[in-house]
Order: structure tokens, then sequence, then C-alpha cells
């Protein structure tokens, strides 16, 4: 029996949807290429420049509990819009920072922003998709965002090299204003329930817990660490402690935790951590390693970013195709060994320009046949009534996996690093590291099934 045809309604909300995880996607990806010019401009060491990656993503994990509440309060379309802006906002703010605090801080507010955008629209997406169409949907919707990730880095390598590393920001602008036009007439405004709560005591331990564990983390692997690293972990774990166990017996929980106890969900969820952590670890690392190894300039590294872009975009669809037809297990295997075999040459010899693009061809597509089949199991494993919260967890682990990536790799650096770029050499061991735990973690997948109607 062949998939049901996906109806027009279906594809304009995952276009609109898409256009939000595009620009989110986007200033991920063009953070990192950003990450050598501002370092320059700014005078700024490469363990404080990072937090304009890691900044960004702590404070994505940060507000992506609370996305969950604002879509059921106000209606998921218009938080949705109200996202959006922000994230408008806040770019122009990054555009005009006069120092790395004011970049970080703006960054601070577009992660915000962005962790509202994301789960927000991808629930709306899911809750209109019948069970044989999920892989296909996200697959195309997975490919939109790819693009993006392949084109930005090319005219924002070139942005940079002929104007200056704002510009990267201010692409945001016509982006957004397009996305906002579209998202007026396609995507549904929702259901506003005006009894619901939210749960302050749970929301601020975990507004503050993570982003103190992550600092904590970011702190004792520095060059220089001092004993507040140790504590700032300690009373990040705590509070998270706290939060568990207040939002497991709690009547109105902040996050769907009970989703964890669905052996599916919890295996998808686990695959999204070395996912996330390689690709936004592979983000900020791949950059310095063309500087720093074929002193490449910022729109020849852009330019290796495309190469990996355009294999993850002509991949993501047969991705999801193959997910609805012949389950997640067999694509992740398939996509973690891409990753596995497209890294190892990096860490071993000097690898030659052209056959270094085609490695990064190879890694995008790795990145999709892993990627997707993840999110797709995570959603297939619930009832449609939770999607809003599956969303929200998922996002929750790939952000916070990913600025965990970002700090892994600034630390390898700096361990291992030495004269001629060696340190980024051998931190590309964490690039064929992560994607055996990707495999690993892909062996416990349960199989694929649809999304389940309630009850």
């Amino acid at each position: 029996m062949s998939p049901s045809r996906i109806p027009r309604r279906v594809w304009s909300i995952g276009l609109v949807s898409g256009m939000g995880g595009m620009l989110v996607m986007l200033d991920a990806t063009l953070a990192g290429l950003a990450l050598i010019s501002v370092q320059a401009d700014l005078n700024a060491p490469l363990e404080d420049a990072q937090w304009i990656i890691s900044s960004y993503l702590i404070a994505i994990a940060v507000s992506l509990p609370t996305s969950t509440w604002f879509g059921g309060r106000f209606g998921l379309g218009r938080v949705w819009g109200a996202a959006l802006a922000t994230f408008i906002g806040a770019s122009i703010g990054c555009a005009f920072a006069t120092g790395l605090d004011t970049l970080i801080a703006a960054r601070i507010v577009q992660g915000l922003a962005a962790g509202i955008l994301l789960p927000t629209g991808h629930a709306i997406l899911i809750g209109g998709v019948e069970r044989d169409q999920m892989g296909r949907v996200l697959g195309v919707v997975g490919t939109l965002i790819s693009v993006a990730a392949a084109i930005g880095p090319g005219i924002g390598g070139w942005l940079v090299d002929v104007a200056s590393w704002r510009w990267l920001f201010w692409i945001n602008v016509p982006l957004g204003a397009i996305a906002a036009v579209w998202a007026a007439k396609a995507m549904p405004g929702g259901v506003a329930q005006h009894g619901l709560r939210l749960p302050l005591g749970q929301l601020l331990l975990i507004v503050t817990g993570l982003p103190l564990a992550l600092y904590g983390a970011a702190e004792i692997t520095s060059r220089q660490p001092s004993g507040n690293g140790w504590l700032a972990i300690g009373g990040g774990a705590v509070l998270l402690a706290l939060f568990v166990e207040v939002a497991r017996t709690s009547k109105s929980s902040l996050l769907t935790l009970e989703l964890m106890r669905n052996r599916q969900f919890r295996a998808s969820s686990l695959l999204g951590v070395a996912n996330s952590a390689n690709l936004f670890g592979g983000l900020l690392l791949f950059p310095l390693y063309f500087h720093a190894r074929h002193e490449m300039s910022h729109s020849q590294i852009g330019l290796m970013l495309v190469f990996m872009g355009a294999g993850t975009a002509c991949a993501l669809y047969l991705a999801g195709n193959l997910v609805d037809r012949i389950g997640p297990r067999p694509v992740v295997l398939a996509g973690a060994t891409m990753l596995a075999v497209s890294a190892l040459p990096f860490a071993l010899i000097a690898v030659p320009s052209d056959i270094a693009a085609t490695l990064m061809f190879v890694r995008g597509i790795g990145s999709a046949w892993t990627t997707n089949p993840a999110t797709t199991a995570a959603y297939s494993a619930v009832d449609r009534k939770d999607i809003g919260g599956a969303a929200t967890l998922v996002h929750i682990v790939q952000r916070v996996s990913g600025a965990l990536g970002a700090v892994a790799v600034v630390a390898t650096i700096g361990w291992l690093g030495g004269s001629g770029g060696h340190g980024e050499v051998r931190a590309m061991a964490l690039m064929v590291v992560l994607p055996l735990l990707q495999a690993w973690w892909g062996t416990h997948l349960t199989g694929y099934r649809a999304v389940r109607e309630p009850g």
C-alpha cells in the first residue's frame, strides 16, 4: 500500500514553518563562519568568541520549555508570529553590536525567540500531518532549511570578505519579512486556552539550571579552568534535579517528561544528542580547520560549507521517504557510516581542496540520514495530543547537545593545540567518534510506526 497524497494546505504550512527553521539554522551556520572575523574585529580569544554560538544555543534551550505553554495559552500560530518578529529585531541588534558583550546579549535574545519559533512551527505542521506522511513532509521542510544552510555560507563568506560580519545578521531582515507576510496568509492562528497557568517555579529552576550547568562545562574545559566551573556544574545539576522532581509530581508540568518512558522516544532523544553535538560542533570546527590548515578566505570556507549543505539538501527527501518505507534504523546506520568516513581523512592527512569538497558533500548526506530518522522516530512514538510537548523535548535535547558539541570542540583545540592548526586537526577525532555513538544509539530504535491517534 503506497503512502497517501499530501494536501496543498499541509505543504503551505510546512514551507512557512520551514522558513522559520531556515532562519534559525542559517544563523547557527553563519555564526560559525563569522567567528574568525569577529575574533579579529572585537579582539576576543576563541574561548570567549565561541559564546556567540553557545549562548545562542543555550538561549534556545532556555526558552524551549515555555513554547508549549505559550502555544496553548495564546495559540501556536500567534506565538510563532511573535517569535519571528522578536528574532528579526534581535538580528538588527546583532548587526549594530559594538562589542562582544553586546553581540552575545543580542544573540541571547535571538536564541530566546528561536527557542519558541522552532517547536511551535513543528507542532503546527505535525499536528496536521497524517500518519504515513510525516517522513516526506519533514524531509521536504528539512530540505528547505538545508538549502538555506547550503546557499547561506557561500553568500555569507563573500559578504564577510567584501564588507563585514555584520551583514550576516542583516540577511535575516528581508528573509524574515517574507516569512511574516506568507505566514499571515497560510499559518493558522491556533486556539487560545485562557485558563492555562504558567508554572513559574519550574520555569525558574530550568532557566537557571541549564545555563549554569553549560557555563560550568565551558569553564572547566577552558585552557585556564577555575573552581567556579565545578561549582556552576554542581549548582546547575541540583537545580535541574529539583526541576525534574517538581515537574514529575506536579499536576501542571512545564515539560512532558513522561514521554521519556517511551522506549522509542528515549532512543530517538539519545540519538539526537550525538546528532546535534556532531552538527554544531562541526559547524564551529570546520571553518577553523580550513582557515588554520589551508589558509582559506571566508568565501572559500563558505563554499566548503555550501557543499555540505548541498549534500544535506539532496539527501533529506530520500531519507524521509526511506524512513516512511523501511524504518529509521538502517537509514541511521548508513548516515553514521558516511559521517565517520567523511571526517576520518581530515584527522589523518592534509586533504586537497577538491577532495575536501567531496568529503563535505558526503558529510551533508550523512547528516541528513541521521537527523531526519531520529526526528521522525521521536514524533512517531507519541500520541498526536502530545506532539507539542514532544517537539519541545526534541529541540531542547538538540540545542543543549549542540552547545556541548561546540564547547567540546573549543576545549579539544585548546588541549591539543599547537602551531599550524594542529589543534583543529586533532579535534577532528571528535567528528569520527561521534558517528560511532550515532550508530550505537541508532541500533536502539525499535522500528517505525506512524503517529498514533489519542487513546
